[in-house]
């Protein structure tokens, strides 16, 4: 039989020496209704001893990658002027010429690294913000870190908890990571913008007919501006002249003398508001130069004179004599 004979090919190839070593060929056979067997076709795979996945990189070289990007985006140079490609080919030099390990990594890698590395810690950097600004009193740095762990991993939406301390102790107070963090913050804005305009129409239809009628507000007569040239012209043209000319022109500068003084008033409150300020300011100055001065004169008035030279003593007392001086005068 047909069957038969592909067995004994199979058989005899094996035997010979015939069949690839990178080779697996599984041989299956089935039992139709008729009660012949049927070969079933089984696609050859390929043995992948060869093939070997690349080491999971370690903490040293995390730390590696974060100094490189720091140290390559605060180049005084070239900093603000390389294009991506040289950007992280200067980081992967960095990278290669500091690593404590063996492991070879490709520029690739690095990059796609460090956008892992930017991810995380930005969010738990905001996690430890959120910590921050409750001012619990009584909470030491270790208690924050552990307060914004336990948050970062309620947050997470794997449930992961933070392992990237080492790499957030090194970027948390650099000026480049604060300022990229800020890119961060624009970019997500400008994302959920775009989510927002990407609403169904019917919906967003509705909620834009909400909010304009709680903007829509009457204007009051003095809120108001004061028609333009254009306006006053045509209330000229439909009054017919004479008294209509003279009442439309009446109502524009009344109108335009009213906002006039509204504009003035206002300016006027903000620069006494500005000036009650300025005057709050230096009273404060005042006070505090005024406690300095005293912690100073009692410094003087209460120094031991036992243990000082003649010149130092003479200074002494000629600086009190000045001092009860000053005061009795006051």
């Amino acid at each position: 039989m047909e069957g038969d004979e592909f067995l004994t090919d199979i058989l005899l190839n094996q035997n010979n020496g015939g069949m690839e070593d990178d080779l697996n060929i599984p041989i299956t056979q089935g039992i139709t209704s008729e009660g012949q067997q049927a070969h079933v076709e089984v696609q050859p795979s390929h043995n992948t001893k060869g093939s070997k996945r690349t080491k999971n990189f370690d903490w040293k070289e995390y730390e590696v990658i974060c100094s490189g990007w720091l140290n390559v985006s605060k180049d005084p140079i070239n900093g603000a002027n390389q294009s991506r490609s040289t950007f992280w080919s200067r980081v992967h030099a960095f990278f290669e010429e500091h690593k404590q390990t063996a492991a070879v990594r490709t520029e690739s890698s690095i990059m796609h690294r460090w956008l892992t590395i930017q991810s995380q810690v930005n969010k738990y950097c905001c996690c430890y913000d959120k910590i921050e600004h409750r001012n619990q009193s009584g909470q030491t740095i270790q208690d924050k870190i552990s307060e914004a762990s336990k948050l970062y991993q309620e947050l997470d939406n794997d449930n992961k908890s933070f392992t990237l301390i080492h790499c957030w102790n090194i970027l948390k107070e650099d000026d480049k990571w604060k300022t990229k963090r800020i890119e961060l913050a624009e970019i997500e804005k400008l994302s959920n913008k775009k989510k927002q305009k990407s609403r169904p129409r019917d919906t967003e239809g509705t909620n834009n007919d909400e909010d304009a009628a709680k903007e829509v507000a009457p204007e009051t007569e003095a809120s108001k501006r004061p028609p333009g040239v254009k306006k006053a012209k045509e209330a000229l043209r439909r009054g017919g002249g004479g008294d209509a000319c003279m009442e439309a022109l009446d109502k524009m500068w009344s109108k335009k003398e009213a906002f006039d003084k509204e504009k003035e008033k206002a300016k006027e409150e903000r620069f006494l508001v500005a000036l009650e300020i300025e005057k709050m300011r230096v009273s404060i100055d005042e006070k505090k130069a005024e406690a300095e001065l005293i912690k100073e004169e009692k410094e003087i008035m209460s120094i031991d004179m036992t243990s000082l030279t003649p010149l130092q003593r003479q200074y002494y007392e000629t600086m009190q004599q000045k001092i009860v001086a000053r005061r009795l005068a006051n």
